[in-house]
């Protein structure tokens, strides 16, 4: 049942107020702020949370209780003072703030006000028949016993190895329905890996490969040649393969078979197959690839399986190309790091839904997808998330409307754990994840959360109370600190509190690679964040940013309503 919860905010301030305009992100000024609201009166019982602000920058928690009132003491020097609003239940809440701060119509002018900035293309991962596909594997799966897996064992035959230029049909959705004409167009066999000897194929639709084949943009052999060097070669430690096993472990394994009688035999192999997904022959836009589990089936369970460890790229997003093509071209670097994207879902598929028999929430799936582009983007030489060169580690300059976090900006408010399937879910993830691995341990938190039997938030929770700085943390704790974090992420390292930006980047060692985070001050983006100036909706776990005012000094009294699960943390710089 949805709650509606009254937040109060009074301001009653002893000194300067200067209203120099708020900042942040988007405009929050279709209802005005009243110049001279009334003082909210408050419980003489509910005691006074006493702040006093003594640092360059400053955070301070005023609790989680249904009333709070606050003193806060800011001094002579000018503060800007923010609060951020981090709703731990599970259902969403309405917030009512008021302060009877005089505001001039001039300053009322300058409060947020949206910025536009060039839209960025499309780019979907995971559509959404996948998704519904993925939703539904429980029901596909039974128990072998060792009876069927004899009587599969000898009623299946070995697939033969494939070679280049052989032919087949592959099957484009999981009822065999749609299917398209494909060539083998590179096969490196046997390449030596620390999880043993692996094969990758490529294989391109016929209608997609050759000059003049119809398509918007065509494949060449060369294309092939490059995208096969960036996912497997031989020697360790040099390519997508290595980087993303390093972190998460083998993509297909013998105990698949073992477990469920419908999976196919470990054969080491992985496909790629290049074309025009969902045939919009689009060089622009859209679905750029993914990875689905049906192919992981025998044909006898799902009818529309290729029965192969597979990815689908799109061919015609792949093969645009800026001054003729290259790798490094926008469009085909996109595509490798979508081939580290979906490595990590195809990898989540065997190590923790079929090896943990845990079907793990779909905004963590792809919170670590997105976490693994965040790694290995320096690698891949690549702008990443971050939108910034691969060799600058630093939180690069304003105006960046590159990468994940301008949609992120726009929509910082909601709810972390909710999934739509759109863009900006992708942008919030990212953006949590960035946090995480930025503050408890790297890429071994990432290699923990998909290694637990936790299917839910809990997941995160138990990888992050693994790590040294993380023993103790709950949920909630890092709910609220990674809005603190995005809203401190314009000061480099701050001290004793979790941080974007240490102004370059710094360095997570796991296992057999060493991994690179880039610096992130999410007010280098444009737009900027969005910081609110009126009331709004905290959505179900998730976090609001309210801004109280820029250039405050002397004393100012809070009083908020709250419905006991929300936690207003007080940021003052």
């Amino acid at each position: 049942m949805k709650k509606n919860i009254v937040l109060l905010l009074t301001l009653s301030i002893s000194g300067t107020l200067l209203f120099t305009g708020c900042g942040g992100g988007s405009s929050d000024t279709s209802t005005p702020i009243n110049p001279i609201a009334p003082t909210i009166p408050t419980d003489p019982t509910t005691p006074t949370v006493k702040v006093t602000i003594t640092d360059a920058y400053q955070v301070e928690s005023l609790g989680t209780e249904n009333t709070i009132s606050a003193t806060v003491s800011l001094g002579s020097t000018p503060k800007d003072l923010y609060l951020v609003l981090s709703n731990y239940a599970t259902t969403s809440v309405s917030s009512t703030i008021t302060h009877n701060a005089k505001i001039t119509e001039t300053a009322r002018s300058k409060s947020i006000s949206p910025t536009h900035f060039t839209k960025k293309p499309i780019i979907l991962r995971a559509p959404q028949y996948v998704q519904d596909f993925s939703s539904k594997i429980g029901t596909l799966l039974s128990k072998a016993n060792t009876d069927q897996l004899q009587a599969k064992t000898l009623a299946v035959a070995e697939r033969n190895e494939d070679v280049a230029g052989d032919s087949k049909t592959f099957y484009l959705d999981a009822y065999g329905t749609q299917s398209t004409s494909a060539t083998a167009r590179k096969v490196i066999s046997n390449v030596t890996t620390n999880l043993g000897s692996k094969t990758l194929n490529i294989w391109v639709s016929d209608d997609s490969f050759g000059s003049g084949c119809g398509k918007a943009k065509c494949v060449t052999q060369d294309m092939v040649d490059q995208l096969a060097d960036t996912f497997l070669k031989t020697d360790l430690d040099n390519d997508i393969y290595d980087w993303v096993t390093n972190i998460y472990e083998e993509e297909w394994g013998s105990a698949a078979e073992a477990k469920y009688s419908e999976l196919i035999p470990e054969d080491d192999e992985i496909t790629i197959l290049l074309t025009d997904i969902d045939g919009d022959d689009s060089p622009t836009g859209g679905v750029i690839g993914f990875f689905w589990s049906k192919d992981n089936f025998e044909k006898g369970s799902i009818g529309g399986s290729n029965e192969r460890i597979m990815f689908y790229a799109d061919a015609v997003m792949f093969a645009n190309g800026e001054d003729g093509w290259d790798i490094n071209d926008f469009w085909p670097k996109e595509m490798v790091s979508t081939l580290a994207h979906e490595f990590q879902h195809m990898i989540n598929f065997y190590q923790k839904r079929i090896l943990l028999d845990t079907d793990i929430d779909t905004w963590i799936n792809e919170m670590l997808s997105e976490t693994t582009e965040d790694l290995v983007a320096t690698k891949i030489k690549h702008i990443g998330p971050r939108g910034i060169e691969y060799t600058d580690g630093s939180a690069g300059i304003p105006g960046n409307t590159n990468g994940r976090y301008p949609l992120f900006n726009e929509n910082n408010t909601l709810s972390l754990t909710a999934w739509n399937n759109q863009l900006a879910d992708y942008s919030k993830v990212n953006a949590f994840g960035a946090y995480l691995i930025r503050n408890y341990g790297g890429a071994k938190l990432l290699h923990d959360i998909m290694h637990n039997a936790y299917t839910n938030e809990q997941s995160v929770v138990d990888a992050v109370n693994k790590s040294i700085e993380g023993s103790g943390k709950t949920f909630d704790n890092l709910l609220s600190e990674w809005g603190t974090a995005v809203l401190l992420s314009n000061i480099e390292s701050p001290e004793n509190l979790p941080t974007y930006n240490t102004g370059w980047f710094t360095d997570t060692t796991y296992e057999n690679s060493t991994y690179e985070m880039g610096s992130i001050n999410f007010f280098n983006y444009d737009p900027l964040p969005t910081i609110h100036t009126i009331d709004g909706t905290v959505q179900a776990q998730g976090n609001y940013y309210y801004k109280v005012g820029d250039n405050l000094t002397g004393d100012i009294t809070i009083n908020l309503e709250l419905n006991g699960q929300t936690e207003a943390t007080l940021i003052a710089k």
